[in-house]
Order: C-alpha cells, then structure tokens, then sequence
C-alpha cells in the first residue's frame, strides 16, 4: 500500500537518518500518476505536523503547496490520449524532496 511505503520511508528517515527512495513504476494506466500525488500529500502531511500536537496537522508550508502544485503543471506538457489512459504521461518524472532535521519539507525538486 502506497501509504505504509510512504510511512516507512519517512519514520526510517526521521529516526535512523537513512535517505529514502520510493519508485513508483507500472503499465500505462496502472495509476502511477495518482499513486505519486498521493504520496506527495501523504509526505507533506506527515511533514506539516506539529511535533506538540502529532493528530493536528499544521498548514502547508510554501515549499509544499508549491511541490503539491507543481503536478499538474508538468502533466499539460507531453500527455498523450492512448488506448488506455486519455491523459498518459509521456516522460518520466524524478521527484527529489528533502526534509530538514526537524522533519519538515525544507526543499523539492522536480525533474
């Protein structure tokens, strides 16, 4: 399940310090797409959350809604209607977002 991979990946990061990669792959059609959003909202979530109050998560910062925003942006260039997907990426996407010590989303790149 896409968000226990994200759960994971982000509490080994928080508390062993160990970089982190998620590779979300599949057939045309098969929801990469929709399985990176939520991902990145998961992640954000977890990030916007107050270390006093863990069950109240805080406003997304800039750095994230921008990287939440960013999405679509990227899907208007190069889709493509194909026989199974009417909006199917046609490139690949490296997302690299990068947490600070205190867990927070500090800075992402999108390329």
């Amino acid at each position: 399940h896409p968000f226990a991979i994200a759960a994971a990946a982000y509490h080994e990061m928080r508390h062993h310090g160990t970089n982190q990669s998620v590779l979300v792959s599949g057939e045309s059609g098969a929801g990469k797409t929709e399985t990176t959003k939520f991902l990145l909202n998961f992640l954000a979530a977890l990030s916007a959350t107050s270390l006093e109050h863990p069950e109240e998560p805080s406003n997304f910062s800039s750095i994230e809604q921008r990287l939440l925003q960013s999405n679509p942006i990227l899907e208007a260039f190069g889709n493509a209607k194909t026989l199974r997907n009417d909006n199917s990426s046609r490139f690949g996407k490296f997302i690299q977002v990068n947490f600070g010590p205190d867990g927070a989303i500090h800075a992402g790149r999108i390329s």
